[in-house]
């Protein structure tokens, strides 16, 4: 396998993708002012989901002084908190609570991936990789689509009603939903994959209902600022590492690859 593996690389080169991918900056000072918006269709995550997101934040999740960072939260008419997840404090769907223990390391990055679909009724949080929670929501409820995507607020209505102490304080990069609930083994392969895994480039691909490029083109509030990331292809290799080659492998060398 190690020599085929060597085979296929040297018959190929790797490419870096022209211009640097950017995060999402938002200021040390909260403020209900900083956040990123968007409308999302969601009808194709009704059934299943799954968010993930890489995120650093600046401040310590307390409930006393009460401060609880809402980096994403989407809502619909008939219920604002249809999606909230709160640092790596836990998440909240259709009103369903699930609280981690898990604590998330200030000022670096951490991957936390949230899972659920209507089927089972369970959702599941990991965070970097590994399960750190579980939960059930109402049987046969199911996502509301049409609603209102926003990162880094809690809405209390459809598009606004923020309060400060929801405000997150940080970086987010490579935020994504899909319309399908991921394995355990398929959150640890896109943690492993690091930071510059770009999940539209992926066998998930299909199923993407709210990528990066959707964010990064979105509305954009206050002092929430665009800054540079620095990738390089290489690094989505770390995905595959101790594993056979893979339909996703062959997959990825397709993509990011030219002959020589």
């Amino acid at each position: 396998m190690v020599m085929i593996l060597v085979l296929l690389l040297l018959s190929c080169s790797i490419t870096v993708t022209e211009g640097s991918p950017k995060k999402a900056v938002f200021p040390r000072d909260v403020s209900i002012s900083n956040y990123i918006q968007l409308h999302p269709d969601m009808s194709r995550a009704k059934d299943a989901l799954t968010v993930c997101s890489w995120i650093k934040s600046y401040k310590l999740t307390t409930r006393s002084p009460y401060y609880l960072p809402t980096w994403l939260s989407y809502a619909v008419s008939v219920n604002t908190y249809e999606i909230v997840i709160i640092g790596g404090y836990g998440m909240k769907l259709f009103n369903s609570w699930k609280e981690t223990s898990e604590t998330i390391p200030l000022n670096e990055w951490t991957h936390l991936c949230q899972t659920w679909d209507a089927l089972s009724s369970l959702q599941t949080s990991y965070v970097n990789g590994k399960k750190v929670a579980s939960g059930t929501t109402p049987f046969g409820r199911k996502l509301i689509p049409k609603g209102t995507l926003v990162l880094g607020q809690e809405q209390t209505h459809m598009g606004g009603g923020f309060y400060t102490g929801n405000s997150y304080a940080g970086e987010l990069f490579g935020t994504h939903i899909l319309s399908v609930a991921l394995s355990k083994e398929e959150v640890a392969r896109i943690y492993r994959a690091g930071l510059c895994f770009d999940v539209t480039q992926s066998v998930y691909s299909e199923d993407v209902e709210v990528s990066w490029g959707d964010i990064m083109g979105a509305d954009w509030y206050g002092n929430v600022a665009a800054e540079p990331m620095e990738c390089d292809a290489w690094d989505n290799l770390r995905a595959f590492v101790g594993q056979e080659i893979t339909d996703e492998f062959i997959d990825y060398l397709k993509l990011h690859s030219t002959p020589k």
